[in-house]
């Protein structure tokens, strides 16, 4: 259906001098008022009589008939409100009701799929998820007033965001090279009734592809890593889920979601990292701190060649494994040493990582692909996750924080999947074309 609507607007200004910045504005609110709604309210009082008509003479509806022998009469309108990311647009659609089996319909919630009760567009929910994900609900609000004129309460924002799907999560189709796992704190709803207190765990588990290609797996508040790892392996059962685990040293950790991989390996950023906080436990002095740690860096650095996917020759593997050897008995005296020196906790923790360190070498030497043997990709999600979740808000439900999580996830790791989820949510086909033709003066 082609159609010429033609907008026509009452233009007052003072003959003399007037400011441009108020003609702006008053150009700008007349038609987020008044233009665009009205435009749009328009359009599908137009559509609505068309399909109206065409059911009426020849009983063209889309779903299932009413009945076997559907015949149509037209009956009132009914009045609907509906808000759009283009203001809230008032409208009558048409209800039919049928002569044989006396049921009442209204083509324009068949035609564009409506529910019976809807209150907004879609796309306006989309609009409001990409705005609450980046800050709070309550800025998301007054920034969806202030620059839209959009007047979206904090409350509801948040009840359109619980309700949403938009964080559901497509699960691989092959086995992943790689499963990376962490896990941060946030503030949560306390509830002194069930002993909870705010101290909220958000658990994220993401895979990397063959392709090298992040896949966001899922975020859980509520569960241990043994119950995560559980859903996990449902999703794979019988086989691996991925061909080498990526952690840090959390206690259990690793334990946990070890069978779910081929081999484990412990991140060497987290391994330097956290040798500080054990030695800060043991009471020892920053400048010992800090030299412990270059000296543990140095023992656990070991490049492989540039080269991927190339058959790894028997000479380099022997040169490699002399290199981890050695490096394995330098992380022993470095255990003993930092024993010797009243660390026992840093001395533990460097002997119960040292079997976990050197995975992604035996990975390229079996298969000849440079393994992660880092975290860091996962640290740079966290720390977007930590943003959101913990500068930006408190106060999270469970189900609240992790859908949030989802969100995010999903977004940064994959955003072709967010895309093509609301292409088909939106039902953008190229259906629709508005075109502007000019404006005219029609009188003086």
């Amino acid at each position: 259906m082609q159609t010429g609507i033609a907008l026509t607007f009452l233009s007052v200004v003072a003959e003399e001098q007037f400011s441009l910045d108020e003609l702006v504005l008053c150009v700008r609110q007349v038609m987020e008022q008044k233009g665009v709604p009205g435009m749009l309210r328009l359009i599908l009082e137009l559509l609505d009589e068309l399909w109206a008509i065409r059911a009426t003479r020849q009983g063209q509806l889309p779903g299932e008939p009413c009945c076997a022998s559907p015949r149509y009469e037209i009956k009132d309108r009914l009045e609907r409100q509906l808000r759009t990311s283009v203001g809230t647009v008032d409208f009558k659609w048409r209800r039919l009701r049928c002569r044989a089996c006396k049921k009442h319909l209204v083509p324009m919630r068949r035609w564009l799929a409506l529910q019976p009760w809807q209150a907004k567009t879609h796309e306006l929910e989309k609009l409001v998820v990409d705005v609450v994900s980046q800050q709070s609900y309550r800025r998301s609000s007054e920034h969806l007033h202030a620059i839209g004129e959009i007047p979206v309460p904090k409350s509801t924002a948040h009840r359109w965001v619980a309700q949403s799907g938009c964080d559901e999560l497509n699960w691989p189709q092959e086995t992943l090279a790689t499963l990376l796992v962490d896990g941060t704190g946030f503030k949560r709803r306390p509830d002194p009734e069930n002993k909870r207190n705010n101290k909220g765990e958000l658990r994220v588990v993401i895979g990397i592809d063959q392709r090298g290609q992040a896949i966001p797996l899922g975020t859980w508040t509520n569960k241990t890593w043994e119950q995560i790892a559980q859903e996990l392996e449902a999703h794979a059962p019988g086989e691996k889920l991925a061909e080498q685990l990526g952690c840090d040293g959390e206690p259990g950790l690793a334990d946990r979601l070890a069978r779910l991989t081929n081999k484990v390996q412990r991140c060497h950023w987290h391994m330097v990292h956290d040798l500080d906080r054990m030695m800060w436990f043991d009471h020892a002095p920053m400048a010992e701190r800090r030299q412990q740690q270059k000296n543990l860096s140095g023992i656990i650095s070991i490049e492989l060649p540039a080269d991927e996917f190339e058959p790894v020759q028997q000479q380099d593997k022997e040169q490699i494994q002399q290199r981890v050897q050695h490096a394995e008995a330098e992380l022993q005296k470095l255990a003993a040493t930092l024993d010797q020196r009243g660390y026992p906790q840093a001395a533990t923790y460097v002997a119960a990582a040292r079997r976990r360190l050197f995975s992604y070498i035996e990975f390229w030497m079996e298969t000849g692909v440079a393994a992660l043997r880092t975290t860091s990709y996962l640290e740079r999600l966290m720390r977007e996750l930590g943003r959101r979740l913990k500068r930006m808000a408190f106060g999270w439900s469970e189900s609240g924080a992790a859908k949030m999580a989802r969100i995010l996830i999903k977004r940064i790791c994959d955003p072709d999947q967010g895309t093509t989820y609301w292409n088909n949510k939106l039902r953008i086909a190229g259906n629709v074309i508005i075109s502007f033709r000019g404006a005219k003066v029609l009188s003086l």
